[in-house]
């Protein structure tokens, strides 16, 4: 009789802790996509922030709102940021400080935003990245050359 107590409460012991690892590992799954997302965003507004900043061109109302709102995002990525990321990005932020007010090479931009992209894949799914990475796949994104007065079309011209 005491033996077959024995068994079922070992049994029960047993069951709890399976559901109790079981719980902390699905919450543990939950932090982590949580994180994902909120990291997700945060690079999202990053690669807007540097898209408004190009389009801003020689507008300095634009451009002004372009680097306020660059500065936040980067306010929030300093907290969450990985490494690789937070790198990347002082290289992208002295290349911008390098070439102020200047025309700029246009693929070392586009360099470092890749490297950028890349850290932060690496950072919310790094297997994805991993596959994305060995398929060697150049990111595109539009930087127009600065200061260049663009030509306007002949029905525009005085």
């Amino acid at each position: 009789m005491i033996e077959d107590w024995i068994v079922i409460t070992c049994g029960v012991i047993v069951i709890v802790a399976a559901i109790a690892v079981a719980v902390l590992k699905l919450r543990s799954a939950e932090r982590k996509m949580h994180e994902s997302m909120h990291k997700f965003k945060i690079y999202s507004d990053l690669l807007n922030a540097i898209t408004e900043l190009n389009l801003a061109g020689g507008d300095p109302y634009k451009m002004d709102v372009a680097k306020k709102n660059l500065a936040l995002t980067l306010n929030r990525l300093n907290l969450v940021g990985s490494t690789g990321v937070l790198r990347s990005t002082n290289n992208l932020l002295d290349f911008l400080n390098e070439y102020k007010d200047k025309d700029y090479d246009t693929l070392r931009l586009h360099n470092i935003l890749n490297r950028l992209v890349i850290e932060a894949r690496r950072d919310i799914n790094p297997e994805h990245a991993r596959k994305i990475e060995e398929s060697q796949v150049r990111f595109r994104f539009f930087a127009p050359p600065r200061n260049r007065v663009q030509a306007q079309p002949p029905e525009k011209q005085g």
